[in-house]
C-alpha cells in the first residue's frame, strides 16, 4: 500500500449536516415547494432511470426560479446546517501532514461557499449556481461528477496531480460515495447511511467530529492506519 497524497470529501452527511438529516437539495425543495414530496419523487425516478441527473438537477433549480429564489433566501437555508464538529480543525490538521485536499460531491456550491469561505481545498467539484447582479438564481450548471461520476472525478485528481488512484483517499457516508469507495486506495465511512458503504470502505468511523479522520492520516509519507 503506498502512503496516501490525496483526500477528496463528500459534503452533506460528511462535512456538514441537518438536525432532520437532510440534505441542501431537500432543504430547497421544502422551502420552495413546501414540503419534500416532490423531491423524494424525483429521487426514485432518477433511481428508476426515468431521467438524468442533469435533468434531476435542472427540475429543481427551475421550480426554485419560478418561485423567485434569490441567493440570499438561499444562503438562508443553507444556514440550516450545521458544521460537522471538528471539521476546520481536522482539515486544517491533514494540510499541515502535507495532504492535498478535496471536494467531490453533490451539494450545492453555495454549501461550501457558507462554511469554508477561505477553504483549503485545490478542487472542488459541485453543482454550481448561477445568480444576476441582483442576487435572483438565474440558473445552475450540474456536475459530472455526482453517484457513479464521483470515482471519474478521483481520476482526474489522480491525473492532475500525477499520482496514482492508490495514493488518493475518500470519505463519505452515502450510497453515491460507494464507487468513489471502491475506486480510491483508501475510503473512509463516516457515519454511513447505508450497509453497502459500511462494506467497500477501508475504514468505517462513527462519531459526533469528524478528527477521527486526521488519525487514519498521520502524514503524507505514511500509510493510512487501517483497522
Amino acid at each position: 500500500m503506498k502512503p496516501i497524497q490525496l483526500i477528496a470529501f463528500d459534503v452533506d452527511g460528511t462535512l456538514v449536516e441537518h438536525p432532520e438529516k437532510l440534505v441542501v437539495w431537500q432543504l430547497m425543495n421544502r422551502r420552495y415547494l413546501g414540503s419534500l414530496e416532490v423531491s423524494d419523487q424525483r429521487y426514485r425516478d432518477f433511481m428508476a432511470g426515468k431521467f438524468d441527473y442533469e435533468r434531476w438537477v435542472d427540475l429543481d433549480v427551475s421550480d426554485w426560479m419560478s418561485r423567485g429564489a434569490t441567493r440570499a433566501e438561499m444562503a438562508e437555508e443553507v444556514k440550516a446546517l450545521e458544521l460537522i464538529g471538528g471539521a476546520h480543525e481536522t482539515l486544517a490538521v491533514l494540510k499541515e501532514r502535507g495532504y492535498k485536499l478535496a471536494v467531490i460531491s453533490g451539494t450545492l456550491d453555495l454549501v461550501i461557499e457558507e462554511f469554508f469561505p477561505e477553504h483549503p481545498f485545490e478542487e472542488i467539484f459541485t453543482n454550481k449556481l448561477h445568480f444576476d447582479e441582483a442576487g435572483k438564481l438565474v440558473g445552475a450548471k450540474a456536475t459530472n461528477y455526482d453517484m457513479e461520476g464521483k470515482a471519474h472525478a478521483l481520476e482526474e485528481l489522480a491525473q492532475r496531480f500525477s499520482l496514482s488512484l492508490e495514493e488518493c483517499a475518500f470519505v463519505g457516508d452515502h450510497a453515491n460515495d460507494v464507487a468513489v469507495a471502491q475506486a480510491a486506495g483508501f475510503s473512509v465511512a463516516f457515519n454511513p447511511k447505508t450497509p453497502r458503504l459500511e462494506e467497500v470502505a477501508d475504514h468505517v468511523i462513527r462519531a459526533d467530529s469528524l478528527a477521527p479522520v486526521a488519525e487514519l492520516f498521520p502524514g503524507s509519507h505514511l500509510c493510512p492506519r487501517k483497522e
